[in-house]
C-alpha cells in the first residue's frame, strides 16, 4: 500500500531564522471508480480505504441502498496487478444499481449548482425519506465522543493536512474512523466501514474535524445517520437541510461547550429542558 505520507525537504523560517530542513506531508492520489469495467469516477484521495470508500460514496450517491447490491469489489495500488492498472477499484453491482447509476447525470452537482436553498432542499425532500432514527444521548455522552475524535487523526497531527470523520455509538462502544485530504472522502471512509460490519447506521452518530457543509448534511441524510457533530461551524444550506431532513447538527463541539442548531430532541438534556 502507498505509505500515507512523504517526507520533504524545505526552508523553514521562524523569528527571523532559517533552516534547512525535512517534514512529511500528507498524500494525494486520484482513485478511478469503474463500474463492471466502465468509468464512472475519479476521487482523489489520500491511498488506504478504498473499498470502503467506493462503498460509502455509492451509498451516500443513492448509487446502492443496501451492502447486498454489490456483488464485487476488486482493487489494485500497484502497477503488478494483471486484472486492473494501479489506483482503480472495479465494482460490480446488482442490475437495479446499476440502473441507478446509469441515471446519475440527471442529478444536481449541488456544489456548483445555481439552485437556491430551498430549491435543492425541496428537490432532495421529494426523493428522500427523512431520518426517522431514535437514538438519543445525553450532553455528557456526546462531549465524550468528540473529546475522542484527536486521537483517531494521527496523519493530521504528523501533517495538518487531513480531514478526520469518526462514527460512534453513543456509548462509544463502536468507534470508526477515517481520515482523508478531502471530508468527503473521510465520510465515505467512514460509512463504508459502517456497512462493511453491517453496522447500523441509525444508531451512530457522526463526528467531524471541520465544518459542516450542505454535502456532509446530505451524506449523513442520505445514509439515515441521525446526529452529525463538528469542531467548526454549519453553513446555511446544511442547516436548512438539516432541519428539513429530521437531522440533529451540533457545531462548534468541544468538550466544555458546543450549540445545537436544530432537533434538539435527540440530546436527552435538552429534550428535558
Amino acid at each position: 500500500m502507498t505509505s500515507p505520507t512523504r517526507e520533504i525537504r524545505l526552508w523553514r523560517l521562524q523569528q527571523g531564522r532559517q533552516e534547512h530542513t525535512t517534514d512529511v506531508v500528507i498524500v494525494e492520489e486520484p482513485l478511478e471508480i469503474r463500474l463492471a469495467g466502465e468509468p464512472f469516477q475519479v476521487l482523489m484521495r489520500l491511498p488506504g480505504l478504498e473499498k470502503e470508500l467506493a462503498l460509502g460514496f455509492l451509498f451516500t450517491e443513492g448509487i446502492i441502498r443496501s451492502l447486498t447490491e454489490v456483488i464485487s469489489l476488486h482493487f489494485c495500488g500497484t502497477a503488478t496487478d494483471p486484472v486492473l492498472p494501479p489506483n482503480v477499484l472495479d465494482v460490480s453491482l446488482a442490475p437495479e444499481a446499476r440502473a441507478r447509476a446509469g441515471r446519475r447525470h440527471l442529478e444536481v452537482a449541488y456544489s456548483s449548482c445555481g439552485l437556491c436553498a430551498k430549491e435543492a432542499v425541496s428537490e432532495i425532500k421529494a426523493s428522500l425519506p427523512p431520518v426517522a432514527s431514535a437514538l438519543s444521548l445525553t450532553l455528557t455522552d456526546l462531549a465524550a465522543l468528540v473529546a475522542r475524535l484527536p486521537e483517531a487523526q494521527p496523519l493530521f497531527h504528523a501533517t495538518g493536512g487531513t480531514h478526520g470523520v469518526a462514527l460512534a455509538s453513543p456509548d462509544g462502544a463502536v468507534f470508526l474512523s477515517a481520515e482523508d485530504v478531502g471530508r468527503h472522502n473521510a465520510m465515505d471512509k467512514a460509512i463504508g466501514q459502517a456497512l462493511l460490519r453491517r453496522l447500523d447506521l441509525s444508531r451512530l452518530v457522526a463526528l467531524l474535524s471541520g465544518r459542516i457543509s450542505f454535502e456532509m448534511a446530505l451524506k449523513c441524510v442520505r445514509a439515515g445517520i441521525p446526529v452529525l457533530a463538528a469542531v467548526s461551524a454549519p453553513t446555511s444550506m446544511a442547516l436548512e437541510l438539516a432541519q428539513e431532513m429530521g437531522l440533529t447538527l451540533v457545531g462548534f463541539a468541544r468538550p466544555h461547550r458546543l450549540n445545537v442548531y436544530t432537533h434538539p430532541k435527540r440530546l436527552r438534556d435538552l429534550a428535558r429542558g
